[in-house]
C-alpha cells in the first residue's frame, strides 16, 4: 500500500446557518514529514502542508472557499507517465479564482493516481462539486455525504457509519458553533476506531486483514495487520494523523479546526483558523 487514506463527511445544506460542514481525517504513514493546518506564505489560504510533495489534502480560502482530495485505493493500477502529485489539486483550486465546475473540467486526470476532489465556493452556480478521474465531475445533491477511498457515497463501513453519526450531530445544531455543540462531539465522531465486520468490508485488493485495519473511521496500523509485502513501508507505522473541521456560514464566513496526532496519540488543543464573510 502506497497511498493516504482519507475520509471527508460532507453536510450539505443540511442547516439552515452553514451550507457547507464538513469533516475529515488524513490517514497516512507516520514517518512522512507534514506541516498542520497554518496560513500559507505564498498563498491566501489555510492548509496542512505535505513537506514531501509540497500540497495538501485539505485546506480553506477567503470567500468561503473549501477544497480536499482523497486517494483511490487501487494496488494494482500502475502510475502515470509524469505522474502529477494529488495534493496540487485542491492546493491550486485555494490559489485559483475559477469556479468548482470549471476548475474540475480542467483537471488532467490522466496525470494523477486514482482521486477524488471536493470543490467548494458559496458564490458559483454549481456550489459543491465532486472532481475525480474515475468519474465525471458532477455537482452534488443537498445532503449528507461520504467519500473515502472508493467512489464518492460507497456504501463502506466507515462512510456509511460516519454520514449516520454526522446527520445525529448536525440535527440539533444551533447557529453559534462551539466546543461543546460541535468541536468536541465531532472530534470524537472522528475518533471513532470501531473496525467493520469481515462481511462489510469492501475488496480493494489489499488483503484482508489490511482491509479491517482500514475500516474504521480512525485508523491505527497494528504489528499483526502487516503483511510482508507491506511490513517494509509501515515499518514506521501508519494511521489518522489529523481531523479536520470546516464550518462555512450563509454569508461566506469559513472556519477550520484542526487536530492532530502522534502515532494515533491526540497531540496539542485543537487549531482554528478563520476567514470572515461578507
Amino acid at each position: 500500500m502506497r497511498d493516504a487514506m482519507c475520509l471527508l463527511l460532507i453536510a450539505y445544506r443540511q442547516h439552515p446557518h452553514y451550507p457547507l460542514l464538513l469533516l475529515a481525517n488524513r490517514d497516512e504513514f507516520y514517518r512522512r514529514p507534514a506541516a498542520p493546518a497554518h496560513p500559507w506564505e505564498d498563498s491566501e489560504m489555510v492548509a496542512g502542508r505535505d513537506l514531501e510533495a509540497g500540497g495538501t489534502w485539505l485546506g480553506i480560502a477567503p470567500g468561503g472557499r473549501v477544497a480536499a482530495v482523497t486517494n483511490i485505493r487501487e494496488p494494482g493500477v500502475p502510475e502515470p507517465q509524469q505522474v502529477l502529485s494529488r495534493g496540487e489539486i485542491p492546493a491550486n483550486f485555494l490559489r485559483s479564482t475559477q469556479s468548482p465546475q470549471t476548475y474540475a473540467a480542467g483537471l488532467p486526470g490522466a496525470r494523477y493516481r486514482g482521486f477524488n476532489a471536493l470543490l467548494f465556493d458559496p458564490r458559483a452556480d454549481r456550489e459543491l462539486v465532486c472532481a475525480g478521474n474515475r468519474h465525471a465531475p458532477f455537482a452534488m445533491a443537498p445532503g449528507v455525504h461520504g467519500i473515502s477511498n472508493g467512489a464518492p457515497d460507497a456504501p463502506w463501513p466507515k462512510v456509511k457509519r460516519g454520514c449516520r453519526s454526522l446527520a445525529g450531530l448536525i440535527a440539533n445544531l444551533p447557529d453559534q458553533l462551539d466546543p461543546e455543540n460541535f468541536i468536541a462531539p465531532a472530534l470524537t465522531l472522528l475518533a471513532d476506531d470501531t473496525r467493520a465486520q469481515e462481511s462489510q468490508l469492501p475488496d480493494t485488493g489489499v488483503g484482508l486483514p489490511m482491509e479491517s485495519a482500514l475500516s474504521p473511521i480512525f485508523v491505527r496500523i497494528h504489528a499483526e495487520d502487516i503483511s510482508a509485502e507491506n511490513h517494509r513501508a509501515m515499518r514506521g507505522g501508519y494511521g489518522t494523523r489529523a481531523s479536520t473541521l470546516v464550518a462555512v456560514d450563509h454569508c461566506g464566513e469559513v472556519q477550520l479546526w484542526e487536530q492532530t496526532y502522534i502515532d494515533g496519540t491526540v497531540s496539542g488543543s485543537p487549531r482554528h483558523f478563520r476567514y470572515p464573510g461578507r
